[in-house]
């Protein structure tokens, strides 16, 4: 058995009465420390339900709260064996050099997503080892109490023409302003500009100052895109396609802005960008009628950028209207859950994956997020925590 069906197996044995008041202790947070679930989620909820909002919510703790609810209940018999069992599950996954957690942590967010509590630490063993054995494949990044890292998050959500507004894109906001702040970054953010005024902020930023004591970066926009004149544009909250289609900006110029020549206290330093935006107006499918480094006096002009766009160009960006982008939400669960051992490109890999699969995108609605003009010689590694 995997985590999730000891967790049912274990909810199974328990009375109706007893399953009440189990419920009961997840609502009230458990013990202090531990977040609770909201009632509406459990008030109507069979035994496999409560298990998907435990992973959901506290992933590879849920088999441990269950087991700490179990014992809250005076089912400390049941409490017993689901900690046995888990421990079992989890020797044998080390054997085998798997993760008891990762096939859920594969699949598809459910339609109820919310963010996770906390972003998963790195320990200090996995940095030294990862930096001892791959110290000229990886960015070492500085000591944390002697780097000022920096990071710029633009949103617009308030157009001027109202039928442009982006109704849920406010949690976007809220969910990468947490996660960039959980990664150590120093976040100036923005809200809603227009196309050059984003232009006038990633000027900037790419001149401040505490870039020298970096050593990485992170640029994140979000708002509504177009392909114009064959390139990604990001559109400014006076656009129009009719009355003010030229206010937007060129996705391309924070490249050149944040590149050798214009910053050169990023030479040699992850620059990760993110484009939330639709990169056209295609919807993403069709119908198919088959069967089937080291620095010298000379530097490349561009280099060790990351970047990772929220669709394939020409394609729609979907969002939903209340819990924001599904790109942003995929996002800032992989990191939570996976930056703690992964590499960028490996999280960005299963962000794809879990949105290549995600059952919500049916027929010729399809989502795919694209890894684009990316040139990282090295292996960016977060260390969250560290």
């Amino acid at each position: 058995m995997d985590v999730k069906e000891l967790m049912i197996d274990a909810l199974e044995n328990l009375d109706d009465e007893d399953f009440k008041k189990f419920n009961w202790q997840l609502w009230n947070g458990v013990e202090t420390g531990i977040n609770p679930i909201p009632k509406a989620k459990l008030q109507k909820a069979d035994r496999s339900d409560v298990v998907d909002c435990l992973v959901d919510k506290y992933s590879d703790e849920a088999g441990k709260i269950t087991v700490q609810a179990l014992r809250k209940i005076n089912q400390n018999h049941r409490a017993k064996i689901l900690e046995s069992k888990l421990q079992g599950v989890q020797q044998s996954d080390q054997v085998d050099g798997r993760n008891a957690s990762v096939s859920v942590e594969d699949q598809p967010i459910q339609s109820d997503w919310s963010r996770p509590d906390t972003i998963k630490q790195s320990s200090q063993e996995f940095k030294r080892t990862t930096l001892r054995d791959k110290k000229d494949d990886v960015y070492i990044p500085k000591d944390k109490s002697q780097r000022k890292r920096s990071a710029l998050l633009i949103t617009n959500i308030r157009f001027k023409h109202s039928k442009y507004n982006r109704d849920g894109a406010e949690r976007d906001e809220e969910n990468m302003e947490w996660l960039l702040e959980a990664l150590d970054y120093r976040v100036k953010k923005y809200r809603d500009l227009t196309g050059q005024e984003i232009s006038a902020r990633v000027e900037d930023f790419a001149a401040r100052p505490e870039h020298k004591d970096s050593d990485s970066t992170f640029v994140v926009l979000m708002s509504h895109g177009n392909r114009i004149q064959n390139k990604d544009a990001i559109l400014g909250v006076d656009y129009h396609h009719q009355q003010n289609p030229d206010d937007f900006f060129f996705v391309d110029n924070i490249f050149s802005n944040l590149n050798s020549e214009k910053c050169p206290a990023l030479i040699d330093k992850p620059k990760v960008i993110l484009i939330q935006a639709c990169r056209g107006e295609h919807t993403g499918g069709v119908d198919i009628q088959s069967d089937s480094a080291v620095s010298d006096s000379a530097v490349h002009i561009e280099k060790d950028f990351f970047c990772f766009k929220s669709c394939l160009p020409g394609i729609y960006a979907y969002r939903d209207s209340v819990e924001g982008s599904f790109f942003i939400c995929y996002i800032v669960d992989v990191f939570c859950k996976q930056a703690h051992t992964d590499d960028i490109m490996e999280l960005f890999r299963k962000v794809t994956l879990r949105m290549a699969t995600d059952p919500r995108f049916r027929s010729l609605k399809k989502l795919m997020p694209c890894i684009d003009r990316t040139s990282p010689p090295k292996k960016l590694y977060l260390f969250p925590g560290l």
